[in-house]
């Protein structure tokens, strides 16, 4: 079995945290949409995040880390304060709801820029894995986007 730094199932564990944290906003915001219109996406967007976070789990088991351990670190559980003060103070309205959901995934690439530019390019097989899941990433969150900024564009009262 190959060695790897124990750095990289700590940044693979980050990952983790904030996928979930993704899967959760999305799943919130699919519960609580008024418009039926976006609601078939983010539940496309959960299915999407549990497949990463199937994957993130078994690549960390198999570089002998633990999976379930709690790594999810200072700036993640910071990122998440923010995030759900910011909810409530926002009544979660459709875009309230849209817009935490942008504003995780945002901060979900930046987590992954963050690993794609340490130590791990030094390892060709994870950096195609980390790379291949922020592509993924990254497609959903500039879909949501544009569906984000034509509700915004064609809703005044918004």
């Amino acid at each position: 079995m190959e060695q790897y730094p124990e750095n990289y199932t700590k940044q693979l564990q980050r990952l983790l945290a904030l996928v979930s944290d993704s899967k959760k906003h999305y799943q919130h915001a699919a519960e609580n949409l008024k418009s039926s219109e976006f609601k078939d996406l983010l539940k496309q967007y959960v299915v999407e995040r549990e497949n990463i976070i199937v994957e993130l789990k078994e690549k960390i088991a198999s570089m002998g880390g633990d999976p379930d351990e709690d790594e999810h670190g200072f700036l993640s559980i910071l990122h998440r304060g923010w995030l759900e003060m910011k909810a409530k103070a926002a009544g979660k309205g459709d875009q309230e709801l849209l817009e935490a959901c942008r504003n995780t995934d945002q901060a979900l690439l930046d987590g992954y820029d963050d690993v794609l530019q340490g130590t791990l390019l030094e390892h060709s097989d994870l950096k195609t894995f980390v790379s291949g899941q922020r592509l993924a990433v990254n497609e959903s969150f500039s879909e949501l986007d544009r569906h984000y900024f034509n509700l915004f564009n064609t809703n005044n009262s918004l």
